[in-house]
């Protein structure tokens, strides 16, 4: 198979033999018409392959929506695709054959430039920056282009603006559905056979006092047998308090059974947690099953979401906590078991055991040993602590650093976090990802990442000067045009959305989405 070379190779290697041929022809080394013609033809061959590439690479790059703009190693620019001449306003004849010091100096590039740093460097440079005269902060990336002996040929600036809120969230949502792609959570059952297999997984993390009292209560059950309820909303770690009660009891070297109920369809549940015998139903196997109460005998098994288990599989369940055996479906042998059942759930289950969703007497024989994990929004001390564990933990894994200034802390602590403990990990992980090579990360980038749904409270009438008459509009025409007339007379007063905000009493990207709602810029004027 012949080696691929660029278009810029087989360019250089044709003059080369143009140069051979007529150092062959002066020297009368070469006298043979017909080796003339021969290799004439071959550098024909050579530049009509180039000619008729089946890709125009400058085509290509011309119709790629980022900034892109490629130097010499001087810093002389050769090339600016079209997306670069609409976001600067300069077309390619003003800026080829420029010097990118010259047009700093101008006013007509960035403030600062990372070209220089990439020839000087010889590697590839990341930064957060903002254009002159333009408010918007973009990412910059410069890569270095080297020949055989490392000296550079050129480099390649791309530039994407990060100004877009809505496509940041966008960004992320993509992100964490390819998260879920390359790391699925697992199917309905997970089994571990010791603690052995479990001692990867994550640990608790916390320092406030509730975290404490809740490993006092972890402690203090872990060695008993009795049933354990753990309620709390989704994402607060109720499995991690699961996991810790598991590996401190003395059953860490029998099975660990977790059995996310809410993911078994409500015909299958029954078969799958007591087992069935041969031909108990259609479609039965032929040799019976053993049930996920039997497979966890001797251990521990963890019923998640209890409170999504049908009423008829309740019955059965309270019957099998109560007497301590399992028959399977179809079976009437019971089968002995000793074991521990620790129980989660997201759910009010006293609310639906007034609903009659769930039995009451079955809420009463798992709630012996209850465990409450508050959301994460009530104990803010252990956002910091949370946020560096993370960035530890996906530090090491992707072999990318990040660092969270005070102000981001700040940010993230004054954040709702409605998908709790797995909300915070997943955006850590993405800022591991996507963000390790920039020197800071700009809270108003992280308020892009973030869901933040906090609403700027309704001025008084008389904060909105020439506002209609109230008769001649609704009230949430009426509130909506005094937010917006506030919000342009904020802008127009202070520096920045950071200022805005804390005159506001709201975070950054609520103000940005505010102003982008109501048609305003950054300085409180028409946009």
């Amino acid at each position: 198979m012949c080696a691929y070379k660029t278009d810029r190779e087989i360019m250089l290697g044709a003059e080369d033999k143009v140069g051979a041929l007529i150092a062959q022809l002066q020297s009368n080394g070469l006298t043979d018409p017909e080796a003339v013609c021969a290799r004439l033809r071959e550098i024909g061959a050579d530049i009509h392959a180039v000619a008729t590439s089946p890709i125009d690479y400058q085509v290509v790059v011309d119709h790629l929506d980022e900034n892109i703009l490629i130097t010499d190693g001087g810093e002389r620019i050769l090339y600016v695709n079209p997306a670069y001449e609409r976001s600067f306003g300069s077309g390619r004849e003003t800026l080829v054959g420029c010097k990118i010091s010259d047009l700093i100096k101008s006013g007509r590039y960035f403030t600062s430039s990372i070209a220089p740093e990439v020839i000087r460097e010889k590697t590839r440079v990341m930064r957060l920056v903002s254009g002159a005269g333009n408010e918007r902060p973009s990412i910059v990336v410069g890569v270095p282009i080297l020949d055989g002996q490392e000296n550079i040929l050129y480099t390649v600036i791309s530039i994407r603006s990060i100004s877009s809120f809505a496509d940041l969230r966008d960004h992320f949502h993509a992100f964490l559905s390819n998260l879920r792609t390359l790391h699925p959570q697992g199917g309905a059952v997970k089994i571990y056979e010791n603690s052995h297999m479990i001692s990867g997984e994550e640990p608790l993390v916390g320092n406030s006092a509730v975290m404490h009292n809740i490993q006092y209560l972890v402690e203090k059950v872990s060695d008993t047998d009795a049933s354990v309820l753990i309620t709390g909303e989704s994402g607060t770690g109720k499995e991690l308090v699961a996991n810790a009660i598991y590996n401190a009891s003395n059953r860490s070297n029998k099975p660990f059974i977790k059995v996310n109920c809410s993911s078994i369809p409500a015909s299958l549940i029954e078969s799958e947690l007591f087992g069935y015998e041969k031909g108990a139903f259609s479609g039965a196997s032929t040799s019976g099953k053993k049930g996920l109460f039997e497979a966890a005998n001797g251990g521990t098994i963890l019923l998640d979401e209890i409170g999504d288990m049908p009423l008829d599989a309740q019955a059965k369940l309270l019957r099998v906590l109560q007497s301590s055996e399992v028959t399977r479906v179809g079976g009437t042998r019971p089968v002995k078991l000793n074991i521990r059942v620790i129980a989660s759930t997201n759910s009010n289950l006293k609310e639906k055991v007034k609903e009659g969703l769930f039995r009451g007497d079955l809420y009463y024989r798992l709630h012996i040993i209850p465990i409450h994990i508050p959301p994460l929004r009530e104990r803010k001390d252990d956002i910091p602590l949370l946020c560096r564990h993370y960035l530890d933990v996906f530090s090491a894994q992707y072999h990318r650093a990040v660092y969270l200034s005070e102000e981001n802390m700040e940010l993230f602590r004054s954040y709702a976090w409605p998908g709790n403990i797995r909300e915070l990990r997943n955006i850590m992980e993405y800022l591991v990802v996507c963000c390790s090579d920039m020197p800071q990360i700009d809270n108003s980038m992280l308020g892009g990442i973030l869901d933040l749904d906090a609403e700027i409270p309704a001025a008084p009438r008389e904060t909105a000067p020439d506002a209609p008459e109230p008769e001649t509009l609704t009230l949430g025409e009426a509130v909506a045009r005094c937010e917006r007339e506030l919000l342009k007379s904020t802008m127009q007063r202070v520096h920045s959305m950071k200022e805005a905000g804390q005159l506001l009493g709201v975070d950054i990207s609520t103000v940005s989405r505010k102003l982008k709602q109501y048609g305003l810029s950054v300085r409180g004027e028409e946009a």
